[in-house]
């Protein structure tokens, strides 16, 4: 589990890399969360009434967020890292991506995915993975000559 209480006490250099944002940012998003949350509490104090299971904080859940949009893992492997089922993962995600659309006054969804936003950055770059360049043939079954450029080589000559 790399819930916010353990990633925080890392470096900022790995928390910078783990989330996207450094840890300053972080606390400034989550301020601004709480205190829509606060709002939200306050104009409608009897919409969400009865016992709630306190299962992840708020840095948790902020965290979530920001993990899925660094990384795009599966909602299933959220929730183990998390220790929550994959529903519960996916809502928390979508509730949070719309707390922090409205928090940082983005047009929309689709704007923390943009290249011009200026608001915050998250890193979501894909990156391709290191694969053996000599010997590949446990590794790498043919079909696709994008990774073994000196297989194609050998087979034009």
């Amino acid at each position: 589990m790399q819930r916010f209480e353990t990633l925080k006490t890392r470096s900022p250099e790995t928390f910078l890399r783990a989330v996207g944002i450094s840890l300053d940012q972080f606390s400034m998003v989550r301020d601004k969360i709480v205190a829509r949350i606060q709002a939200e509490q306050e104009a409608r104090p009897l919409k969400k009434r009865g016992k709630k299971a306190v299962t992840l904080t708020v840095d948790d859940k902020v965290l979530l967020t920001l993990t899925y949009l660094r990384q795009y893992p599966t909602f299933a492997q959220l929730g183990h890292q998390f220790g929550i089922c994959e529903s519960y993962a996916y809502k928390v995600y979508q509730q949070y991506l719309d707390r922090l659309v409205k928090v940082l006054g983005l047009p929309g969804r689709q704007a923390l995915q943009d290249h011009d936003l200026l608001a915050i950055l998250v890193d979501v770059t894909e990156q391709p993975m290191e694969r053996p360049t000599r010997h590949q043939g446990a590794w790498y079954s043919g079909k696709k000559t994008a990774y073994d450029q000196s297989a194609t080589d050998r087979r034009a000559v």
